[in-house]
C-alpha cells in the first residue's frame, strides 16, 4: 500500500511539473517568420531607432513585440499585441522583430547599407560633408530659418528626436537648413551642389557662415586662423569676428586659445537648476528676433529659442548667464541655445 501510494503521489508531482508552461525566450532582433495574419495594433511614426520604437510599445499596454528596419529610406515601427515568434513575415527583410521585454536594443539609426538584421550590427560610418546622392523621395522634417552655419544646422537636428541628417549650404545668396528623417546617405540629390549633407552624429561640423566664394561654408585655413578680425585680444566673448561678415566669424581666436569660443545653436547642456530667464519676450517669432530682444538688454548675455512641448508655440527666453551655463532642456522641450555674439 505504502509503494502504490508513493506512486500516486510521484504521478501528481510529474503531472503538476509536466503543466506548467515553460517561459519562452524572448525574440530580439530577428525576422519574422510567422505564416498568421496578425496586424499591427499601432504603426507610429517619425521613430528613428529600434529603441524609440521599443519606447512605443512600452508605453502602450497591449503591445507585445515591435518590428522595426529602414524600407526605401524610411525607418518603420510596428507595434504588435503577439510576441515576436508570432509576428507574421514581413515584406521586407530589413524589418526585424523584437518582444517587449528584449534589452540591449540598438539606439543607433539604420541606413540603407547597414540594416537591423545584419547582424544586429548597426554602427556605421557617418556621411559627414558630401552632396546628397539619395535616389528616395523624403521629403524634409523641417526647413529652419535664421541658420547661418552647418553647425548651427546641426544643433536644430540635434533639438529633434525624428532627425537623423542635415543639409546645409547657402543658394541664391541664401543660407539653407533642411532636416531630414532619414540618414545622410539616403537623403536625396539636391537642386544645387552648394547643398552638403551630413549625419547627425558628425563630429567638427563647420561653424562657417557661407560666402559666394564659400557656399557651403566648408571650414578653411582662413577660418581656423582666426585672421578675419584680429580685434578679439582682451575681450571676453564680445561679438566674435561678426562686422566683418566673412567666413571664420564665428571664432577668430581658435588658434590663440586665449578666448572662449561662443556657444551658437546648440542645444543647451547646463544642470538643471542652474540659471533661469530673466526674460520671456512675447511675439517673437524667429532666432534674429529672439537675438534683437537680448541685445536690447544689458543684462543679457544669452537668449534660447524653440517649444517648451512637443507641440508648443516658439519661444524666446533670455539668460544672464552664458549659453553654456543655460539648462538642459526637459522631456518634450525643443531648445536651442546662443550667445549674445553670435551671428543669426
Amino acid at each position: 500500500m505504502q509503494t502504490f501510494t508513493t506512486i500516486l503521489a510521484a504521478s501528481a508531482f510529474i503531472a503538476s511539473v509536466s503543466g506548467s508552461p515553460l517561459k519562452a525566450r524572448n525574440s530580439c532582433g530577428s525576422a519574422p517568420s510567422s505564416s498568421g495574419s496578425q496586424t499591427p495594433i499601432s504603426q507610429p511614426t517619425g521613430i528613428a531607432t529600434a529603441a524609440a520604437c521599443q519606447d512605443q510599445c512600452d508605453a502602450n499596454s497591449s503591445c507585445q513585440s515591435f518590428v522595426f528596419g529602414l524600407v526605401d529610406g524610411t525607418a518603420k515601427c510596428m507595434l504588435y499585441s503577439v510576441a515576436a515568434a508570432s509576428v507574421p513575415k514581413q515584406s521586407s527583410t530589413a524589418l526585424v522583430a523584437y518582444d517587449k521585454a528584449c534589452t540591449s536594443v540598438p539606439t543607433t539609426a539604420p541606413t540603407t547599407s547597414n540594416t537591423p538584421n545584419q547582424n544586429h550590427k548597426l554602427a556605421i560610418r557617418a556621411t559627414c560633408g558630401s552632396a546628397p546622392t539619395g535616389t528616395g523621395s523624403s521629403a524634409p522634417l523641417s526647413t529652419p530659418a535664421g541658420v547661418t552655419t552647418a553647425s548651427s544646422c546641426q544643433a536644430q537636428c540635434e533639438a529633434s528626436s525624428s532627425c537623423q541628417s542635415f543639409v546645409f549650404g547657402m543658394v541664391d545668396d541664401v543660407t539653407k537648413c533642411i532636416l531630414y528623417s532619414v540618414a545622410a546617405s539616403s537623403v536625396p540629390k539636391q537642386s544645387s551642389t552648394n547643398l552638403i549633407a551630413y549625419d547627425k552624429a558628425c563630429t567638427s561640423v563647420p561653424a562657417v557662415v557661407p560666402t559666394s566664394s564659400n557656399p557651403t561654408g566648408a571650414a578653411t585655413s582662413s577660418s581656423s586662423s582666426g585672421s578675419t578680425t584680429g580685434s578679439n585680444t582682451g575681450s571676453s566673448g564680445s561679438n566674435p569676428g561678426s562686422t566683418t561678415g566673412s567666413s571664420g566669424s564665428n571664432t577668430g581666436s581658435n588658434t590663440s586659445g586665449q578666448h572662449k569660443r561662443d556657444t551658437c545653436g546648440a542645444t543647451p547642456s547646463a544642470a538643471s537648476g542652474q540659471s533661469t530667464p530673466i526674460s520671456t519676450p512675447a511675439n517673437i517669432n524667429s532666432v534674429a528676433d529672439c537675438r534683437k530682444a537680448c541685445q536690447a538688454d544689458a543684462s543679457c548675455k544669452s537668449f534660447e529659442f524653440g517649444t517648451m512641448t512637443s507641440n508648443g508655440a516658439q519661444q524666446c527666453r533670455l539668460f544672464s548667464v552664458a549659453a553654456t551655463s543655460v539648462p538642459a532642456p526637459t522631456n518634450g522641450q525643443s531648445l536651442v541655445v546662443y550667445d549674445v555674439g553670435c551671428s543669426v
